[in-house]
């Protein structure tokens, strides 16, 4: 794991894949992180797989500050988000904690979770197993939105199928490389 850059922009590089990027002043460069944002203000954000900070950072650019809890396994991502990408500006909340177990105990409501979780050089798939997704819905306000990333490839079709078993509303916006599910409680 690094700090280097991609495309002219300061990258968090894990496993020779960027995982965050630099958010500053200027406009965001290819990626799929902007896909991943809620279109309305949301009052409470719950970031599994906080990285560098990125999506906080957005979220923080587009509506202003809000309370925004970012959830990270890795300490050493943790440190570098702090050090080099300032993820404590636009955080109120950074819990050292596995996703999955973390989602299992958390109360709500969130009006946005985005899921963008990336281990071992790929998705993990608890991601799309039932008792994450309904752990996940359940902290969903009513209106909420789950924004869900993971790769474009011939897994997608069954990836939108098991999220479409539990949330009502799927929408699937493609990025290069990437997929974001948008899912709906209701």
């Amino acid at each position: 794991m690094w700090i280097g850059e991609d495309e002219g922009q300061t990258a968090l590089i894990v496993d020779g894949v960027v995982q965050s990027v630099y958010v500053g002043d200027g406009p965001l460069g290819p990626g799929y992180w902007p896909l991943m944002l809620p279109d309305t203000r949301p009052r409470s954000a719950l970031i599994l797989g906080l990285g560098g900070g990125t999506i906080p950072h957005l979220i923080t650019q587009k509506f202003g500050p809000l309370r925004i809890v970012g959830v990270d396994c890795n300490p050493r991502v943790l440190h570098l988000a702090r050090r080099a990408f300032g993820v404590e500006r636009c955080t109120s909340e950074i819990v050292e904690a596995d996703a999955f177990d973390y989602v299992s105990s958390a109360q709500g409501p969130y009006d946005y979770v985005a899921v963008d979780l990336f281990i071992d050089g790929a998705i993990p798939g608890r991601v799309f197993g039932q008792p994450f997704l309904k752990d996940v819905k359940r902290l969903l306000s009513p209106g909420g939105l789950a924004a869900v990333n993971f790769f474009k490839d011939r897994r997608t079709p069954s990836h939108a199928e098991r999220l479409g078993h539990v949330f009502p509303r799927v929408s699937l916006v493609e990025s290069r490389k990437n997929v974001i599910a948008r899912c709906r409680p209701r």
